[in-house]
């Protein structure tokens, strides 16, 4: 699946999709090795993506780990070190950092407590 109107010529910037799911380890998807768990739309996004053969958590619990990877921080840096607890007013998130060039959105339940759009 190749959307680019010139497969020839590279894009002038990359795409950037960030897609977080929730209770969902590696060995559940096709991509992975797994061959029960039907996950279409994720092995479709892999056969043409990049796949992480290996990774790295802050934390177990989910928004420990989610604003490690939405902010760059610890989250003995950034405050939240357990579930329930609010991303403070003047952190920075990932799409905060990027070029204002790019079309920053945010879908869905962040688990960082106030799910209002941040960019």
């Amino acid at each position: 699946m190749n959307l680019q109107k010139n497969p020839e010529r590279p894009p002038d910037r990359p795409n950037v999709l960030v897609i977080v799911t929730d209770q969902q380890r590696a060995d559940t998807m096709a991509c992975y090795g797994d061959e029960w768990i039907e996950t279409p739309n994720m092995n479709a996004l892999a056969s043409d993506s990049f796949v992480f053969e290996n990774a790295y958590v802050t934390q177990p619990v989910y928004t420990p780990s989610r604003s490690s990877l939405l902010t760059g921080t610890y989250p003995h840096t950034n405050g939240l070190v357990r579930n329930g607890i609010a991303l403070a007013p003047d952190a920075r998130s990932i799409a905060e950092m990027v070029s204002p060039e790019y079309r920053r959105v945010h879908y869905g339940k962040w688990h960082l407590e106030n799910d209002a759009l941040r960019h």
